[in-house]
């Protein structure tokens, strides 16, 4: 079950056994393909099903809570959303919790970028996240709770592997400029607390041909500072079509919008580490239109 980079790998069988075993509606359907994340594989059930299951370790609790956290919060949402509907138990040798979610087709933002009407619809998605009720007792969601400065170590980490790779085309990022940037974010105290998805980046955003279909890959889900999810999906979009997705999230704070720039940085920085040629791009496109790269 585990595979060369020491994740686990569930196979089919399991994943058979576990989803007819514990949701034996769906008994019979076809175990379809699978999608390999860095933290949990998606694998689909059927035409109309898929189920997420955690990779590596730290991560059960996410899985075993998430469909009750958001249980109260999906009928008042009007967005698309392909959400945790059920939570599976570990069985058959798979030692974690388990979300099963409806399917939605279409290719993610980081394959196909949306549109710019579709910046407009997830900056609405986007409020409606923020602005549903939370409580003081909320649990954190372990991305957005942590404030910038907690994470200063990560960003220098991140900084100085990502200046000593160099940019694309023999071009450098301007370290100075970009660490003082995203400083003068740190600096600036929380004044808000959320729901927040937890992770909107480029995968967790599905689009059909550029259009909006979808919210995906809710476990980090929690209570967290907003400018996090802003700041994560201001990667998704060029700075033609920010002024769309800001003005249909509507008015933040001049504190959460000094905090949003540091969180895109930090953000940017983290899909260069993944590797993917097609994060690693978009995280590019986003440095060098914020005036951090220039020609070597």
């Amino acid at each position: 079950m585990g595979g060369n980079d020491g994740r686990l790998a569930p196979s089919d069988d399991q994943v058979a056994a576990m989803v007819f075993g514990q949701m034996p509606a769906l008994a019979g359907r076809d175990i379809g393909r699978r999608y390999t994340m860095h933290d949990h594989v998606t694998v689909r059930i059927g035409d109309d099903y898929g189920v997420l299951m955690p990779t590596v370790p730290g991560k059960d609790y996410l899985y075993e809570r998430v469909s009750d956290l958001l249980e109260p919060l999906l009928p008042t949402w009007t967005f698309p959303y392909s959400a945790p509907i059920a939570t599976g138990e570990p069985d058959n040798g798979f030692p974690y919790h388990w979300t099963l979610v409806r399917w939605l087709s279409g290719s993610t933002a980081a394959f196909v970028p949306l549109h710019d009407e579709s910046a407009v619809t997830l900056g609405d998605a986007l409020r409606q996240i923020h602005g549903a009720p939370i409580g003081t007792d909320a649990p954190d969601s372990p991305i957005t709770a942590p404030t910038l400065r907690s994470l200063e170590p990560e960003w220098t980490r991140l900084l100085e592997a990502t200046t000593a790779s160099g940019a694309p085309e023999n071009r450098v990022l301007d370290a100075a400029k970009a660490n003082a940037m995203w400083q003068a974010a740190a600096d600036t105290p929380v004044d808000a607390r959320t729901w927040t998805h937890g992770n909107l980046e480029p995968r967790a955003v599905l689009s059909d041909r550029g259009a909006f279909v979808g919210i995906l890959i809710w476990h980090n889900f929690g209570g967290g500072d907003p400018a996090a999810d802003v700041g994560y999906a201001t990667n998704l979009f060029s700075s033609t079509q920010l002024s769309g997705f800001l003005d249909a999230y509507g008015e933040q704070s001049a504190q959460t919008a000094q905090r949003v720039r540091g969180w895109q940085l930090l953000g940017a920085l983290r899909l260069i580490e993944l590797g993917d040629p097609f994060l690693v791009r978009i995280a590019w496109e986003r440095l060098i239109e914020l005036d951090l790269v220039s020609e070597a």
